[in-house]
């Protein structure tokens, strides 16, 4: 036997003693591990969360829902399991020095009553608790079998009390919402959007008009980097947002860092790819067409080409999630496109068990392409739908040449900290900032010919926008007794905007080669403008909470406002509201399994006009004499903010485990509504209307959510949702002031109607006694004595009655299928299409209508003949040909004569072509593919940890009573007082795309 050396056994000594030195501190840590599972199917929950509440120590689970947290102090732990859309569920347990292993099995929360949802200002609760009717959007989870555009298709159809209509099929187009009745008659109608606790732009900017529309800011804020939105409808929910709130808040929320999966990598990777087109959703037909054919020949299959790569993970001190996202999207017809580039980098730290600090930013690059169209001669639709013979306006070549880009650098950003000095009471603290820096650019090329442009045209507009929001709060909770407790909230908010712009306009150049516009001959026009607007509140919450049962809510804001007048009253919000949990009151029939009731009541306000407030505003003016000052704007000192007032009531419960209902009640007074008068001229100050606070509104409106899960096991899963919504408005008092039109003379506000209203005249067929027709008569006379004959009334530009169908079906385990239909009922459209098809003689409908009352013999006068001189085949089945008099099908044509007429007796017969806009519309649908189970079974999850692949479709299939191409269009973009007009407006595309996720 080989003898040892006397140095290997020191050494070997000294390293024994070295191994076993740390083993008396290792075996003071203990652990927690186990498996979180579906209660119902057994399954592991891959991802949930596992928390250990005392010391914020926690992990999440891996693919087989195991979970383990190591060097943990021995002691007794409240243990927190949650998983989105399952129910959370605490427990207590002791842990030593040895492993101690604990398994869960969470039950899924079909109704989402675990849900945490913003209620206020520094609010948020559990949906079981809410005092108030709040949307919210699970985003993460719909991008999961969607790829979105933008914000805006995240809310589509989704949220009760919501609506949101596109002006037009534009890419990056702006938006209309349309939060309940929206009752109030100032402002444009907006909700105030948040993004992590900054109030964004919302603004749609047109900059150099393309006919009417613009492009909506959001279309800078990339979906796939947001994990929910909550919705606060109106005043009774967003009170403590103050000014500005009557027309609901958008509370958007970002993605944060997780945990990895299982706590072994310290990062989760994810990967999206999106390759599909956007193309012609209905094509243009003879009766809404003149030259349908070369019409459809411009639009083409858009390529649409995303990809999105998101970096996850952190650790028990700091987390973090930033992304990078690129869109490259062609649209449906020529000139339209975008390439957005967006990076964001969000970052939470915990130093110690009082400090969280959170830092939020993103940044956008974004390339807007603008196709000329709507009120507009250059555009394509402009000169093939009108007449007969196609580009009586501009040159196909022409219209191609037209340059017109935006684009976008948008830097958006917070910074927010939390400290817990004492147990029960928070203090937080956040700064945000929303900076964009546009420059649109349009181009009319020297070689082409352009009515209204010398050799060409070159213009310039810039718009830099700056907003800063400041938040700070204090939030402490306590118990009074032992059956009550309470939260008390106090803090302050402010907002300050600057927005500066500039434009430049030049003609005359030399060449199409030269585009600097320092090259232009001529100056056309330019001019710069500045807004500084600034807004700041205080507020104070009182939450009591008896014995979760009775949840009541009392709030109170004080406002200040920059456009308010000098001598307005303070601006004082109120709110108000309670919850009674009656499944926790007394026992139920064990059917059902929730029933909350709620009450809430609070008032907002829509702020005056930027001067509104400024008794006189003066500018310079040249003159003979030189320049001097003379009176641009008239004011009012006392003039105060438009204030909204809304009561609701609700119900919501939970049958069966697995069935939800939710029915809200509200009503809405506005009051203070500012309405514009003229001084009499003997005064002088004529310079503009004076605002007064004299108008009046009311609306009203129920809305009702249906959700079930009827089926679920281990392979196969059915769920659905039915929203429907009923919603009334009418305005109630002007102060004595005239009806206000908008800029076309149709839609109205007018006392006795609804908001917004169509308000014209109409015709209609007129008799001999013979039954032969005799013209048009108007349909109205003169019965108020004012020398014209009355207009009547013809509907609204928005729905009574709309609501969604959606439905979510899984199969064979990993297939998914979702559907989400939207209906619109009780809305109306003005076709300025077909009125102005009908002055140039292309409207196919009168043209036959002519034939058969006898006013025109030859059809091929009349465009229904194609060039040899037969009758089109499209036209065949119709009966062209003269018709018996006083015959039901004679009298049916002379109507339709009569109602085509577009002018009789001095009057404008907008009412002929004002159409019902019902619609049915397929929004989305699609189907998945989850390969993480054979990914599981290859052996290589460790390196690819899921996967998916999705074929979607959007704006599939619709059904319409309109005659034109889409019932949702707005020719005047999406801010204008004028609504629902359809004059060439782009329709909306049918998107194709399939979608390939991958996480690692």
């Amino acid at each position: 036997m080989r003898r040892s050396d006397p140095k290997s056994k020191y050494l070997g000594l000294c390293l024994g003693l070295a191994l076993l030195a740390p083993v008396p501190v290792l075996a003071q840590q203990g652990s927690l591990q186990g498996r979180v599972t579906d209660a119902e199917t057994n399954e592991g929950l891959p991802g949930a969360n596992v928390l250990l509440v005392d010391v914020q120590m926690g992990t999440a689970t891996d693919l087989d829902g195991n979970y383990a947290i190591r060097e943990v102090p021995p002691g007794t732990y409240t243990v927190r399991f949650s998983f989105v859309g399952y129910r959370t569920q605490q427990q207590t347990v002791t842990i030593g020095t040895s492993p101690v292993e604990l398994n869960v099995a969470l039950q899924p929360d079909y109704t989402g009553l675990e849900e945490v949802v913003v209620t206020g200002i520094a609010s948020a609760r559990s949906k079981a608790t809410a005092d108030v009717s709040v949307g919210r959007i699970d985003a993460e989870q719909l991008q999961e079998l969607n790829a979105y555009q933008d914000v805006s298709q995240l809310l589509t159809g989704k949220v009760n009390g919501v609506s949101v209509q596109p002006a037009s099929g534009n890419v990056a187009g702006g938006i209309r919402f349309v939060m309940r009745s929206s009752t109030g008659l100032n402002g444009n109608g907006q909700p105030v959007i948040y993004v992590d606790g900054v109030r964004i732009d919302n603004a749609q900017v047109t900059g150099f008009g393309v006919g009417g529309q613009g492009v909506s800011m959001l279309a800078n804020i990339n979906p796939e980097d947001i994990e929910s939105i909550d919705i606060l409808k109106g005043p009774a929910g967003a009170a403590l947002y103050g000014t500005s709130g009557s027309n609901g808040v958008v509370l958007i929320t970002t993605k944060r860092g997780r945990l990895a999966a299982g706590g072994a990598v310290p990062f989760n990777v994810n990967y999206k790819g999106v390759l599909g087109v956007n193309e012609q959703a209905e094509e243009y037909n003879p009766f809404n067409a003149a030259n349908p054919d070369i019409a459809n020949n411009f639009f083409r299959e858009g390529l649409i080409s995303q990809h999105s790569l998101s970096v996850s993970g952190g650790s028990q001190t700091v987390r973090f999630f930033s992304s990078y996202d690129r869109r490259l999207e062609k649209g449906h017809l020529r000139n339209n496109k975008q390439d957005r580039q967006s990076f964001r980098a969000n970052f939470e730290a915990f130093p110690s068990d009082k400090v969280t600090i959170r830092a939020n930013a993103a940044y956008t690059l974004n390339e807007i392409d603008r196709p000329q169209n709507d009120n507009n001669i250059f555009g394509y639709l402009g000169n093939t739908l009108l007449s007969a013979r196609p580009f009586i306006f501009t040159d196909s070549a022409a219209i191609e040449a037209i340059k017109n880009t935006q684009r976008i650098g948008r830097f958006l950003g917070s910074v927010e900290a939390e400290y817990r000095p004492i147990d029960r009471l928070v203090l937080r603290a956040s700064v945000g900032f929303d900076g964009t820096d546009l420059r649109n650019d349009e181009s009319f090329p020297a070689n082409f010919s352009y009515s209204g442009r010398t050799n060409g045209e070159r213009n310039i507009f810039n718009r830099r926008n700056e907003q800063y929001t400041y938040d700070f709060n204090a939030r402490y909770s306590y118990g009074i007794t032992s059956s009550l407790s309470a939260t008390t909230i106090v803090g302050t908010q402010a907002f300050n905007q600057i927005n500066r712009n500039f434009f430049f306009t030049k003609q005359n150049f030399s060449t199409e080669l030269i585009t600097n516009i320092g090259a232009g001959a001529d100056f056309i026009s330019g001019d710069e403008g500045f807004v500084h607007s600034r807004e700041a509140g205080i507020y104070g919450q009182q939450e009591l909470n008896f014995q979760e049962k009775l949840f009541v809510t009392l709030g109170l804001r004080r406002d200040f406002a920059s456009t308010v007048g000098d001598r307005a009253p303070s601006i004082w919000y109120p709110k108000a509201s309670l919850a009674l949990r009656v499944d926790n009151l007394t026992e139920l029939p064990r059917q059902i399994s929730f029933l909350k009731l709620r009450a809430a009541y609070g008032e907002t306000g829509q702020l005056p006009g930027l001067l509104d407030g400024s008794f006189l505003r003066w500018q310079a003016e040249p003159s003979g004499y030189g320049a001097g000052a003379v009176t641009s704007f008239i004011g009012n000192p006392a003039i105060e903010p438009e204030r909204v007032r809304e009561f609701e009531v609700g119900l919501e419960s939970e049958l069966f485990g697995n069935v939800g209902l939710d029915l809200t009640y509200y009503f809405q007074q506005a009051e203070n509504s500012i309405i514009d008068f003229n001084n009499a001229p003997s005064t002088g100050l004529t310079a503009s209307s004076v605002p007064f606070n004299v108008g009046r509104s009311e609306g009203w409106g129920f809305e009702t959510s249906l959700t079930a899960a009827p089926v679920r096991t281990r392979n196969f899963g059915v769920d659905f949702a039915f929203l429907w919504n009923y919603q009334k408005n009418e305005v109630k008092d002007l102060g004595g002031a005239q009806p206000i039109f908008d800029g076309f003379d149709i839609n109205v506000i007018k006392e006795g109607l609804p908001r917004d209203a169509f308000y014209t005249w109409s015709s209609r067929a007129k008799f001999n006694d013979d039954g032969s027709y005799a013209g048009p008569e108007l349909t109205t006379t003169d019965e108020d004595g004012d020398g014209q004959p009355d207009r009547k009334f013809f509907g609204t530009p928005y729905p009574e009655h709309n609501g969604s169908f959606s439905l979510n079906v899984r199969f064979l385990k990993n297939f998914t299928v979702s559907a989400l239909a939207e209906w619109f009922l009780g809305n109306e459209v003005f076709n300025n299409t077909r009125l102005f098809m009908r002055r140039f003689g292309a409207l196919a409908e009168r043209n036959i209508a002519l034939v058969q009352v006898g006013l025109v013999e030859d059809p091929c006068s009349v465009n229904l003949c194609d060039a040899d001189g037969n009758l089109r085949p499209e036209f065949r089945d119709r009966n062209v040909q003269a018709l018996t008099v006083g015959s039901p099908e004679y009298r049916e044509a002379a109507e339709t004569v009569a109602r085509t007429e577009f002018t009789f007796g001095g009057v404008d017969l907008d009412g002929n072509f004002i159409e019902s806009a019902d619609f049915l519309r397929l929004r989305e649908i699609s189907i998945r593919y989850d390969f993480t189970d054979l990914l599981r079974k290859a052996n290589v999850s460790r390196y690819v940890r899921s996967a998916s692949f999705t074929l979607s479709a959007r704006n599939l299939w619709m059904t319409s009573k309109y005659s034109g191409a889409d019932p949702e269009v707005n020719f005047a973009g999406a801010r204008s007082a004028s609504r629902a007009q359809d004059f060439l407006t782009l329709p909306q595309p049918r998107v194709l795309y399939g979608t390939l996720t991958i996480g690692l």
